[in-house]
């Protein structure tokens, strides 16, 4: 039964893959891909890796969608046909060929699937499992593994984010003049889409304002809550980016500026990166090593360094939090205005 299940599953994720490539209509290649990621995510869940399903549902089927389709927006929506293009795409499909040909020949000097006396096993998974709940008092092994015995991995996964957003900010944001004057010389054809109506919807605005609280409240129990069940500040960011992007999509973009300027999305956004490192100066100043949270029991009240441990993870989820929760808002913004941060989708 799992069996036959784990096919189909791996059929509609080749079907969607072989579709999103051959359509022409990006946008229809974009839903195609939400599709994709839903499936990837039931194909996580399906193998025990709960936080990770979570991550792919939020992030692949949930903002990525949204950015792809404010990226459509500010560009075309039809792939264009170029001359000499077969040329091309024969030439990158060797290269693909070739590149695959070579992963699968390093395959064979992998673990064989579920062997015990991996180094994984034998090691690094068994010490975590063991040792988890007595040296952090956090139940969720991932949590106390990514945000502690791996907390510089976190650190600058949390910086890659951070990097995403100014990485974006900076290649899209021009001057608004110019910008105007290039808006006013572009022909709109029928490879673009139709200038954007704003529609004041009375139902949009009202459904927003009932679900946006309870997607905040739901992401800030995933951060906090993270040390016992499925997620962490990633995922909690990723919401509440989420709610931030569906109130600005219900009214209209200057809507979405009152809610945080640009200003303040580059100061939050290096507000949350400098939580996470902030903390690991405070360890190192208080006499441990960067990152080292049990030394954190010299200053916090009524505890150990057991849950200092576990208090400071609470700590640095926030930081991520902040961070992926304003760059998710911040990209959206910069994506739907192609810079501009005057109006956009």
């Amino acid at each position: 039964m799992i069996l036959g299940f784990d096919i189909i599953c791996l059929s509609l994720i080749l079907l969607c893959a072989v579709l999103a490539l051959c359509i022409r209509d990006l946008m229809g290649s974009v839903i195609v891909f939400g599709a994709y990621s839903f499936l990837m995510c039931v194909v996580w869940a399906c193998n025990g890796a709960i936080d990770v399903a979570f991550t792919e549902a939020t992030v692949g089927a949930g903002v990525g969608t949204v950015f792809l389709v404010s990226t459509i927006y500010s560009t075309t929506r039809m792939d264009t046909f170029k001359k000499n293009r077969l040329l091309k795409q024969l030439f990158m499909f060797v290269v693909v060929c070739v590149v695959g040909a070579l992963l699968l020949k390093t395959v064979t000097d992998l673990p064989q699937w579920g062997d015990a006396n991996s180094p994984a096993n034998t090691h690094l998974s068994s010490y975590y499992i063991e040792n988890s709940i007595d040296q952090t008092h956090v139940p969720n092994v991932v949590t106390s593994v990514l945000a502690d015995y791996r907390g510089f991995d976190t650190m600058f996964e949390t910086c890659v984010v951070f990097v995403a957003f100014i990485g974006i900010f900076a290649l899209l944001r021009i001057r608004k003049s110019k910008s105007k004057k290039a808006a006013t010389n572009q022909p709109t054809t029928e490879l673009t889409l139709p200038p954007h109506q704003e529609v004041d919807s009375l139902i949009i605005k009202t459904a927003s304002h009932l679900m946006v609280p309870f997607m905040q409240l739901f992401a800030l129990y995933v951060v906090a809550h993270g040390h016992y069940s499925p997620g962490g500040g990633f995922q909690g960011g990723v919401i509440l980016g989420a709610s931030l992007i569906l109130l600005a999509v219900s009214y209209n973009f200057k809507k979405a500026l009152s809610i945080l300027s640009e200003k303040k999305i580059i100061l939050l956004v290096s507000l949350g990166v400098l939580i996470y490192a902030g903390i690991g100066v405070i360890c190192f100043f208080l006499g441990g090593n960067f990152l080292d949270y049990s030394v954190l029991h010299k200053i916090l009240p009524a505890t150990d360094p057991i849950m200092a441990r576990s208090h400071a993870m609470l700590g640095v989820e926030i930081g991520v939090a902040l961070t992926v929760m304003v760059s998710m808002y911040g990209i959206y913004l910069s994506l739907s205005s192609n810079g501009r941060f005057d109006k956009g989708l």
